[in-house]
């Protein structure tokens, strides 16, 4: 007598830390599909010393890490060419490892025609949870608010997102 194993079809939720990589911060976001999401905020070094890209992963992103246990870690690389955005990634490489770590190329041109602002209002709107952070639209002599690299982390989950989990 044969037996017909038939195979479930699962789909694997991948846990995702996205990172939004500025010289001295981080933005980051955590979720578990593209429209769950579990944690969010902004982690600084204050000072600026030679060992800070070290401080900062060290001291603000492992935390992050041994928390949530992220089974990928993604960020936006592109135009960057800043030295010390460029150590820090180095440094956030180390500590994630080469196989965690997804950089997702990205361009000026490749967000469709969306400013940051635009696009963070997307985010807004589609997580509720986050939208009560959304600044308002900054002034052309006003500094970008700390909190917009928050957004910017959730569009580059959700880009990953949308692209591997479903």
């Amino acid at each position: 007598m044969e037996r017909k194993i038939r195979k479930a079809h699962h789909t694997q939720q991948t846990r995702i830390l996205a990172l939004d990589v500025h010289p001295r911060s981080f933005g980051y976001v955590v979720v578990d599909s593209p429209d769950k999401l579990l944690d969010w905020g902004v982690r600084r070094s204050y000072r600026k010393t030679k060992s800070h890209p070290e401080v900062l992963v060290r001291g603000r992103l492992r935390p992050l890490l041994k928390m949530w246990k992220p089974g990928a870690v993604v960020t936006r690389v592109g135009e960057r060419r800043n030295k010390d955005v460029q150590s820090l990634l180095r440094h956030v490489k180390k500590e994630v490892g080469e196989m965690s770590l997804l950089p997702i190329i990205a361009t000026r041109d490749s967000d469709s025609g969306l400013g940051k602002y635009q696009r963070a209002v997307g985010m807004a709107v589609r997580f509720r949870e986050i939208g009560w952070r959304l600044p308002l639209k900054r002034k052309s002599w006003e500094s970008e608010h700390y909190s917009m690299s928050m957004f910017e982390a959730l569009a580059i989950a959700v880009q990953y997102g949308g692209n591997a989990i479903h």
